[in-house]
């Protein structure tokens, strides 16, 4: 980094279909400048993982193919371009989840507040799918 100005990740959710636009080269490359971090909004690891409609996933290969242009732009202008893995927890809803069941958190406890959807009660994690959770963080970077 050249100086200290840094873009913190905006939920955008216009990543329809959980896949990133390309409109999003133009948002992001405006923003760059030389030596400048950008960080990209929350961007899922998994269908699991959403906590809002059309906000961008990194599990397949379309969605990883869809940010190599993003990023491009940005490195175009010198710019330092970081993806922030994310992963929802409790603060999804059913509507998010690929078959309709409850989000999966560190808790049982739901939250008591609404976004533009209802926080659904999650289901608590068991111990022995916290691998499968670390798998999905790390799948990204196996993808091409």
């Amino acid at each position: 980094m050249f100086h200290r100005i840094v873009l913190a990740p905006l939920t955008r959710q216009r990543s329809y279909g959980n896949v990133p636009q390309p409109h999003a080269i133009l948002y992001y490359s405006q923003r760059a400048t030389n030596g400048g971090l950008l960080i990209a909004e929350a961007t899922a690891v998994s269908p699991t993982a959403h906590g809002y409609t059309d906000s961008p996933g990194i599990w397949t290969e379309e969605q990883v193919e869809a940010w190599k242009p993003i990023v491009d732009g940005v490195h175009a202008k010198g710019g330092i371009f970081f993806c922030q893995l994310w992963h929802a927890g409790r603060a999804s809803n059913t509507d998010m989840q690929p078959i309709g069941q409850a989000p999966i958190s560190c808790t049982d406890k739901g939250l008591d507040l609404d976004y533009r959807l209802p926080y659904s009660p999650p289901r608590k994690l068991a111990t022995d799918e916290i691998p499968a959770i670390v798998d999905d963080s790390e799948s990204p970077q196996k993808l091409p």
